[in-house]
């Protein structure tokens, strides 16, 4: 059976990260050798494109969900949930168009989308395959219900359900990121050019991606500059603010397009992110491909990604400070050369493109399954209703 594969991402179009940077990236690598269609959350219809229906996670109508936390934590319990929310609706939505277009493959990149997904896979005439691509190295016990879970790194899936995984790693593209770039970022924003230059891409925020951290260490830091390029989230003003007291115009806060970003990456010296662990990073093998040495956690799963890097302990307030005041010249001169062979030896989307039509040919191949009868099934499906009704009753 010839794969027909329908590649669903909520937040493409509603928000600019790694996760639908590789839902587009991925789309764009494959339209010209699969019969695949991209269902996307916001932005305009391409070809084979659809824009699905949602409540994204910037409409105003969720500005008021309460978060019932510590208000440390309040404004990351809110964007969780305006995802959930985001995720959920455009899930349903979809489901309309997946059963008219009797796709045989359905890639999720979301658990509350591959949840739904398959939980109504009786409702195709061909029953689906269901891929769900753990962006959030989600432990088997955890995952969503799905057919098969792609994992994007050899330690996640060497931790991941064995019996239905796939290892594919993200991958960047090279035509877009390489070193010898020309740009006038530094020009644009004051930054001279004998400056030392930090570079940090992704959401302003202070749970996951930890700008603040970084603002504060490179602070404690004479003459280098920060730039920091990413998503605005609840948190981004606080930090801005933080940024402009600690270090002045040292820092530059910006959002930039995926096809201006190279502008910035070429503009830096040192790529660094304050995340304490990331499912891959795309930005790590981006400033790679640059030439960019990288700063970043000392994870099994990081130095799996970037092989060739500076490992530190990203949780110790100093730490980060330390490590760039301390920078061997030989040493960043070893990573940027190896940088771009590293990413043009595993990371290059051309080379990914051959392994993706592979796995996508063996999974529609193979059979596929619905849930069947059983006693088993009817005596947990029985407990259940009992529940249900015994609770009910308590209500009352």
């Amino acid at each position: 059976m010839e794969p027909k594969i329908a590649l669903l991402c909520s937040g493409l179009g509603n928000i600019k990260r790694g996760h639908e940077i590789f839902a587009q990236d991925l789309f764009d690598l494959l339209k010209n050798d699969l019969d695949i269609t991209l269902f996307k959350g916001g932005g305009e219809a391409g070809e084979n494109e659809l824009v699905v229906p949602n409540f994204s996670r910037r409409s105003s109508y969720l500005n008021n969900i309460k978060a019932f936390a510590s208000p440390k934590w309040a404004d990351s319990i809110r964007e969780q949930e305006k995802e959930r929310i985001e995720a959920l609706t455009f899930a349903y939505a979809a489901i309309k168009p997946l059963v008219e277009g009797g796709y045989n493959i359905i890639h999720c990149l979301e658990r509350e989308v591959c949840e739904t997904v398959f939980k109504n896979k009786h409702l195709f005439e061909d029953t689906p395959r269901v891929i769900f691509s753990n962006g959030g190295a989600i432990r088997p016990s955890d995952l969503p219900s799905c057919d098969y879970v792609q994992e994007h790194t050899d330690y996640n899936f060497s931790r991941s359900a064995k019996h239905k995984a796939f290892m594919i790693p993200h991958g960047v593209d090279i035509d877009l990121f390489h070193v010898g770039i020309d740009s006038d970022f530094r020009l644009k924003h004051g930054i001279p050019e004998d400056a030392f230059v930090v570079i940090s891409v992704g959401t302003i925020c202070y749970w996951h991606k930890r700008m603040d951290h970084v603002i504060r260490e490179v602070a404690m830091l004479d003459n280098v500059y920060l730039v920091i390029v990413g998503q605005e989230s609840d948190d981004s003003p606080a930090i801005r603010a933080l940024g402009e007291k600690l270090l002045g115009d040292r820092v530059v806060f910006t959002t930039l397009t995926h096809a201006d970003l190279p502008q910035a990456y070429a503009a830096a010296d040192v790529f660094v992110l304050g995340s304490l662990f990331e499912t891959f990073g795309i930005v790590y093998i981006e400033a790679m491909a640059m030439g960019l040495p990288v700063v970043c956690t000392n994870h099994p799963n990081q130095k799996g990604v970037v092989k060739e890097g500076i490992f530190i302990d990203m949780s110790k307030a100093g730490v980060l400070a330390d490590t760039l005041r301390n920078l061997d010249p030989s040493k960043l001169e070893s990573l940027k050369t190896a940088g771009p062979s590293i990413v043009n030896e595993h990371y290059d989307l051309k080379l990914l493109r051959s392994r993706y039509v592979s796995e996508y040919g063996r999974i529609s191949a193979a059979a596929a399954h619905l849930k069947t009868w059983s006693v088993g099934w009817q005596v947990l499906s029985n407990v259940k209703n009992m529940m249900k009704q015994f609770r009910r009753m308590l209500s009352n």
